[in-house]
């Protein structure tokens, strides 16, 4: 009996180490929106260790269609598998908007992306709920995740299809997003409208941006679905002019084909391209703007004696020397640093010397920085 108690423990000690252990995680949230009759299902990804790093924010990805749930699992599950490169292990929050699947509603996809047309008729029910699902973004959404999680600031779209479209015009018309990946983006609707969108585009403000556009064998010889050729004529059109477009150093524009994959097949290697290229481009983030903001950083833990540095991503914290800004001693085990900097600042805690840094037990090693002055005071532990 005393074997079969203590096998019973084991089993249940077991049980709570494993309930323990930092993973990754997807929350199923629906709102119930002031702008549809409806409820709006969401899913949210927060990454392994996000409970623990209290002093790290961490850019919002949106992913739209997520209805079809492979299209959220493929972005969260690329970006933090093997999608990015050695010393490059930047983790995100993703978020799930899903659009309704049950016509009985007489409501789908098309309604949230599309707008009432300007030039054409068109008989399906299923279009011209744009400005609402807008609105569900932008004043529900949208601020509960800022709200509810600890985010950046910065955040990326991504969207097939009209979904595609969408995010193109949620960027240039509302600004609602910082970066864009458009795969397989339907230009020509309603006479070219979203690639006016593009072109029409006031590319010379200061935020710095991703776009990423990219498109299948739509309209071309090997199209079995049959796209139309006005689908290929738009997107050759935009891709044209951007290419064409001489364009701020704060823009990063990407424009490609992928003409061995239908419509639909586009999406996974879509996925693992593009993304790729953002972890590459969200490495080494671009700052905001010119200004200097005061930031306070504090160093605590009973390994912190003697001089203590930080280096990091800019002159004002000597370009990543280890021999950096020295910090200030409070006392025996903590160090603080009040400092005017560049946003994003990303820095490292070291003892004058890459031979020693400090590891960071409440903060993300691949996100120890600070993105936004609203979120401008850390408070990171060691050891």
């Amino acid at each position: 009996m005393v074997k079969i108690i203590s096998t019973i423990l084991l089993v249940l000690f077991s049980i709570v180490e494993i309930s323990a252990q930092e993973i990754a995680r997807v929350e199923f949230k629906e709102f119930d929106s002031q702008f549809f009759p409806f409820k709006r299902p969401v899913l949210v990804y927060t990454p392994e260790g996000y409970d623990e790093c209290t002093q790290s924010d961490y850019d919002v990805i949106y992913v739209f269609d997520a209805q079809t749930r492979s299209h959220f699992d493929e972005v969260h599950s690329l970006l933090h598998f093997g999608i990015q490169q050695p010393n490059n292990d930047r983790q995100y929050i993703v978020v799930g908007v899903a659009s309704p699947t049950h016509l009985e509603i007489n409501y789908c996809r098309n309604n949230d992306f599309l707008p009432v047309p300007r030039n054409w008729k068109m008989e399906t029910p299923y279009y011209g709920n744009l400005n609402q699902f807008k609105q569900f973004l932008t004043k529900e959404l949208i601020p509960y995740i800022k709200k509810n999680y600890r985010t950046s600031g910065h955040s990326l779209a991504i969207g097939h299809s009209l979904g595609a479209s969408f995010v193109i015009d949620a960027l240039t018309t509302d600004n609602m997003f910082d970066d864009i990946i458009a795969i397989s983006p339907n230009f020509a609707w309603d006479n070219d409208y979203y690639s006016a969108k593009i072109i029409n585009f006031d590319f010379a403000d200061n935020r710095p941006r991703f776009i990423y556009m990219t498109m299948a064998n739509e309209g071309l010889d090997n199209d079995i679905l049959g796209f139309p050729s006005q689908w290929r004529e738009s997107w050759n059109e935009v891709k044209k002019f951007c290419v064409d477009k001489s364009l701020p150093k704060n823009i990063t524009l990407k424009i490609d084909e992928m003409p061995a994959y239908s419509h639909n097949e586009v999406v996974l290697p879509a996925h693992l391209l593009t993304l790729k290229q953002y972890a590459e481009y969200r490495h080494e983030p671009v700052f905001n703007d010119d200004k200097l903001y005061p930031v306070h950083i504090e160093l605590s833990g009973s390994s912190v004696d003697g001089d203590v540095y930080v280096t990091g991503n800019q002159p004002a914290l000597c370009d990543w020397d280890p021999n950096g800004i020295k910090m200030t001693v409070v006392n025996d085990t903590i160090r603080v640093l009040d400092i005017n900097l560049r946003l994003p600042a990303e820095f490292k805690f070291t003892k004058g010397s890459w031979d020693y840094c400090y590891y960071i037990i409440n903060g993300d090693s691949g996100n120890i920085r600070i993105s936004s002055p609203e979120k401008a005071k850390k408070y990171y532990k060691t050891n």
